[in-house]
């Protein structure tokens, strides 16, 4: 009789505590998503192609076609790089002429199956190289709603990424710097020296250009002036 009361007056309690931690787990807020990975300017590898063309009936690669293909593969050697001609032997040939100039420039190729479809006076070169892609932004109807957990909004920061990828002139500065330039900065840090230590010798350029005499002039000019105006408070 009395263990049956006590397991009934047992129920009750249990069945409180079980509501209470299905409650508690209910109002335990979700973890706030990683902001990092909002917003950013994705670097993400894309195939680009560059058509390389050729005189009808001929399979000489002129010197400007080679110029535009060094062009297009630039100086930071992409990866994937491949050779896509017709099924014919004048596009043996230029594929050929594409491969020696490939070859001299120093990257790896790989040659496509020839393409029976592809008939113009022309090779495809194809490379795979990484790019910067400009963020996507999410809608903005989202600010405002219900935030229980107050994370981090799914906009913040998408304007300026996007802001710093449209200013930038061009998008792979962005994946990779540029190379050491032939730019002389020696003149311009001997401009900065003179103006900082007020040594005009410093720069050969400033006793050149005469800018000490302009100097000199523009102070007697002041004295000048300054003549006029005592004499005119004497009178």
């Amino acid at each position: 009789m009395t263990n049956a009361l006590s397991r009934s007056c047992c129920y009750p309690v249990f069945a409180a505590a079980m509501a209470a931690g299905l409650l508690l787990s209910g109002c335990t807020p979700p973890a706030p998503p990683d902001i990092a990975s909002f917003n950013r300017i994705q670097v993400k590898t894309v195939q680009l192609s560059h058509t390389v063309h050729f005189t009808a009936g001929s399979a000489t690669l002129t010197s400007a076609e080679a110029a535009d293909l060094q062009a297009f593969l630039g100086a930071d050697r992409p990866h994937g790089v491949t050779i896509v001609a017709g099924d014919s032997t004048i596009a043996d040939a230029r594929r050929a002429s594409v491969s020696r100039a490939l070859d001299n420039l120093g990257f790896a190729y790989h040659l496509a199956p020839a393409d029976p479809t592809f008939t113009a006076d022309a090779v495809v070169v194809r490379a795979d190289r990484e790019a910067a892609l400009p963020p996507s932004c999410p809608a903005w109807a989202a600010i405002g709603s219900f935030n229980p957990s107050n994370g981090p909004i799914n906009t913040l920061g998408c304007a300026n990424g996007t802001d710093l990828y449209l200013m930038v002139a061009d998008p792979r500065d962005l994946v990779s710097g540029h190379a050491d330039s032939a730019t002389d900065a020696a003149p311009s840090i001997r401009a900065v020296e003179a103006y900082r230590t007020g040594d005009q010798k410093a720069n050969p350029q400033i006793e050149s250009l005469g800018y000490g005499g302009a100097s000199s002039s523009s102070g007697g000019a002041t004295s000048s002036s300054g003549g006029m105006s005592s004499g005119g408070n004497g009178q």
